[in-house]
């Protein structure tokens, strides 16, 4: 007998429920034009009849994968079913402890360099490591200035509740006010040693892979 990934018998169990859900057939179509610009295929959409054609292609898209489960959270939430969500959310947190562990053990070696800057540099303990004020800065302004929409993605990523997420969304008017806040709160309680890594990864799982790569350029930049 084969054992099912935790990743797939998380899959199995949003499509149970979405099935004995009473807003099945509305729900489908809602999500279909949630995600009409990740499948990004009229053709393709048409043809997805059910919650597990529709998971199907998200993952052929990168949308949906064992390291983003960010849509299976999203159907969780429309059927306001609390014990799926918190099934979820403990698979994140077992996922991304094992994904740190193993990230941070290949990147420790090749990216000692990062953290050898000592001329201006933020006091040891800061979220991002021991670079560059500058360097801190220029990360926070690109994801600032290109997050757009995604800002509240990239804080529900960050493990920001949903309450302080709205209140953000309430006390604040543009878009990069919101970002700023985001990575504010995100700050004053992130991991000292891992919390460049977490932030890139969070970015990742907001579909934002493009933003981690350019956070990536600047870790790596003189400056």
């Amino acid at each position: 007998m084969t054992l099912l990934s935790s990743y797939t018998h998380l899959k199995q169990q949003v499509v149970y429920n979405v099935g004995s859900s009473d807003i099945q057939g509305n729900l489908l179509n809602q999500l279909k034009e949630f995600y009409r610009d990740d499948i990004d295929s009229t053709r393709r959409l048409e043809q997805i009849k059910t919650i597990g054609q529709l998971l199907r292609v998200l993952e052929i898209r990168d949308v949906l994968s064992e390291n983003n489960v960010t849509p299976l959270k999203e159907i969780a939430r429309r059927i306001k079913n609390n014990d799926l969500l918190k099934k979820i959310s403990e698979y994140e947190q077992s996922h991304d402890h094992r994904e740190h562990l193993n990230f941070y053990a290949a990147e420790n070696t090749q990216s000692s360099s990062y953290y050898k800057e000592t001329e201006t540099a933020l006091p040891s303990g800061h979220p991002y490591g021991n670079i560059t004020l500058r360097k801190k800065n220029r990360i926070n302004e690109t994801i600032v200035e290109q997050i757009g929409t995604s800002w509240r993605d990239l804080g529900r990523n960050l493990k920001l509740q949903e309450h302080r997420i709205d209140e953000i969304d309430k006390q604040q008017n543009s878009l990069k006010d919101k970002a700023y806040e985001i990575l504010h709160v995100y700050e004053d309680r992130a991991d000292p040693q891992r919390g460049f890594l977490v932030l890139c990864h969070a970015l990742e799982k907001s579909r934002r892979k493009d933003l981690c790569r350019k956070l990536q350029e600047i870790m790596v930049m003189n400056i």
